[in-house]
């Protein structure tokens, strides 16, 4: 039976990591004995998710250039869709990776499709439209989804707790798009800053002890 030092409890099944807090486990001198909790798999069909995500993606694309051609004769367009379009890919294969835990999986996708959305304006020549408006907006969604999932689906508090703070912490990076004035409108900016903030001490005052434990089970402090 292996054992972890820091949270001071043997672990039962082969693991390499702590299910608690991901340190290293020391090697027990005794057989492992087997894990009490069978890792059952969550199901779904990989080939037929990548079969829809190109068909939509296909027909999107092809019905963006129609419109684009024959009804606003200028293909500038295109650009936004195939950004849409990427952005669902990132989307589904994200989830599909990280299903297990989905507040992990939103904070990967907040910082997943602001960089995606940063790198496509610059892209495009820099109008500042992701820093403006993509990334405020993106933190602001993503925060109100992510209650709203954990909601949903019952997730216990410590699964999900150091990883709303993430995103909330994400939230308040817009402040240093106003800094350094990379926005045209200051808004959407003030809105995530807001927003983030009141999630924060939100989160603090009503969960102060949940992220307490789960700050000293994960980072050691």
């Amino acid at each position: 039976m292996n054992y972890c030092q820091a949270c001071k409890v043997s672990v039962n099944g082969d693991w390499l990591n702590c299910p608690l807090c991901h340190q290293p486990l020391e090697k027990g001198s005794e057989p492992p004995l087997p894990n009490p909790y069978p890792d059952i798999p969550l199901r779904f069909n990989k080939k037929q998710v990548m079969r829809i995500l190109t068909i939509i993606s296909l027909a999107t694309i092809s019905t963006s250039l129609i419109i684009e051609l024959f009804f606003l004769h200028s293909p500038k367009g295109l650009n936004i869709v195939s950004f849409g379009i990427v952005s669902m890919w990132l989307v589904v294969l994200i989830i599909i990776r990280k299903r297990r835990n989905i507040a992990k999986s939103i904070v990967y996708l907040i910082i997943s499709l602001s960089l995606l959305s940063i790198y496509w304006d610059y892209v495009e020549g820099w109008s500042a439209w992701s820093t403006t408006h993509a990334v405020p907006m993106i933190c602001i969604f993503a925060l109100i989804a992510m209650y709203i999932a954990v909601r949903l689906v019952k997730v216990e508090v410590e699964d999900y707790i150091v990883y709303l703070l993430c995103a909330a912490m994400i939230g308040l990076i817009p402040a240093v798009f106003l800094f350094f004035d990379w926005v045209t409108t200051p808004l959407p900016a003030w809105l995530s800053i807001g927003f983030s903030t009141v999630m924060l001490i939100v989160t603090f005052i009503f969960y102060r002890g949940e992220v307490l434990r789960e700050l000293e089970k994960r980072m050691m402090v």
